[in-house]
């Protein structure tokens, strides 16, 4: 039965993404929607004295669902585009945290872009009035998976009032106070490195850093995810086992995290993903049920694209984040099981570190790679060997940051010595992306004809899986 269900609502999942994506790459005419309509209604019919063709109209009526979930999207959407560059003045909530860089501030507002002076510094939530030029963009872009349309550069800002109390405003107020206590402990550049790794986001790194972490394949430590999501949700419920609490109330404050660390994150595509997957690998552990990572996978993507379709178009961090996850979930176990890594010599105690980073690296990058290249035309050469000497470290950047930050709340000299320990980590990682973002050949540019080398690789990794998995 759990079978059965299983591949029905992967089916219909599937059904409802590309009804998504037949809708914003082909215009439909309303009598297309109402013969398809009549058509699903004859199958239903037709399901009461056949039942056989019952999934045949749940899935043509998951596809029916994704195109009017998007073209009820995009037409809502429509109504505030920026078309034309125009003066305008407008009132208007910051609806994400602001991004502090070298020589600007961004604000996201609905539907808008603002680039302004570092200072005065503005939160999330409060409530300006902008004057200016605002110029609309030649296609929609993402923003921690907000979509906008247009930008204005530098206006008149006025503060009008702060936002009301709210949940993720609580929850980055005590993001802030973390990263102030780490800024008290540890100088500059590890602490920014510290940073975006712990919470996600490049907003307190250097433009050159960033530009680095880049050539060197090493992006994706610094966009919180399902790894990072892991390794603290692993943390907080050891610390919850300690005080012998309920399953109820384990449950509950485990949930209450997950929120909360999302919001503090920024609620990019990534960790929304990894939260969602996380609460349901709670949600199965506490009802004592089995827990398929696929359909978690799949549930989190329905669950995402459902409020914002968007996503799968605009928002590359969507894109890639479900990517990575499905690769690892493909090849981790089928290239474990291979005869070279059953070896007795990987098994040994630290050398199965190593091993298991090798394996989650190129199974992630196995689907990301293509993507990547096929989006941005660039490719890292030198991520493979970067992310080994650098991944089994971040366990220690993340837990060591936590405890350092704490510590310093209560016995402010424990919290440098911890701070002590901790630079040396990040001093390291910062000479490896410095080293190997510094080579000549780190970073190649691939031709655009070379791009569509994507379709082959696709059937051969569809013809490879289906051949070695059960």
């Amino acid at each position: 039965m759990a079978l059965s269900f299983s591949r029905v609502f992967r089916q219909c999942g599937a059904s409802f993404l590309i009804g998504i994506i037949f809708s914003h790459y082909f215009s439909f005419h309303v009598s297309f929607l109402g013969i398809f309509i009549f058509l699903l209604i004859c199958l239903f019919f037709l399901c009461i004295y056949k039942r056989k063709f019952f999934l045949l109209f749940f899935i043509l009526l998951s596809f029916l669902i994704g195109q009017t979930r998007y073209i009820y999207s995009f037409n809502k959407l429509n109504e505030s585009i920026v078309k034309e560059e125009q003066k305008i003045e407008i009132e208007a909530s910051i609806i994400a945290e602001p991004i502090l860089k070298d020589n600007y501030q961004r604000i996201i507002i609905p539907n808008r872009v603002i680039y302004t002076e570092r200072f005065p510094r503005f939160q999330y939530g409060d409530l300006i009035r902008l004057k200016g030029k605002i110029q609309p963009f030649e296609n929609f872009r993402s923003y921690g998976s907000i979509i906008v349309s247009g930008k204005m550069s530098y206006p008149e800002i006025e503060f009008i009032s702060s936002g009301k109390f709210s949940f993720k405003k609580m929850a980055l107020s005590f993001k802030n106070k973390i990263t102030g206590a780490l800024q008290k402990i540890i100088s500059e550049p590890q602490v920014s490195l510290l940073n975006s790794i712990m919470f996600g986001g490049k907003n307190n790194l250097s433009i050159s850093l960033e530009k680095e972490i880049q050539k060197s394949g090493l992006s994706h430590i610094v966009v919180a995810s399902g790894l990072h999501l892991s390794i603290i949700t692993k943390m907080f419920s050891s610390l919850l086992s300690l005080f012998c609490l309920g399953n109820f109330l384990s449950f509950g404050l485990l949930c209450l995290f997950l929120l909360g660390f999302a919001f503090m994150a920024g609620l990019t595509s990534s960790i929304i993903r990894a939260a969602v997957m996380s609460f349901l690998l709670v949600l199965a552990h506490f009802s004592c049920r089995l827990y398929n990572p696929l359909n978690a996978l799949l549930l989190a993507c329905l669950i995402m694209v459902w409020f914002n379709p968007f996503l799968l178009f605009w928002d590359l961090g969507f894109q890639l984040s479900f990517l990575a996850t499905a690769g690892i979930l493909f090849f981790y176990s089928l290239w474990d099981q291979s005869s070279f890594w059953q070896h007795s010599f990987f098994n040994l105690k630290g050398i199965i570190i190593i091993k298991q980073t090798v394996l989650a690296c190129f199974s992630a990058l196995a689907l990301v790679v293509p993507w990547l290249m096929f989006k941005t035309q660039n490719f890292s050469l030198v991520a493979p060997f970067t992310n080994v000497l650098v991944i089994p470290f971040v366990p220690l950047i993340i837990g060591g940051g936590l405890i350092t930050a704490f510590a310093s709340f209560l016995f402010y000299p424990f919290g440098l010595l911890c701070g002590f320990f901790l630079n040396f980590i990040l001093f390291y990682i910062l000479k490896v992306i410095s080293f190997f973002s510094s080579l000549p050949w780190a970073e190649i540019y691939i031709p655009y004809i070379f791009r569509w080398i994507i379709v082959p690789y696709s059937i051969f990794i569809f013809i490879y899986l289906r051949n070695n998995r059960i």
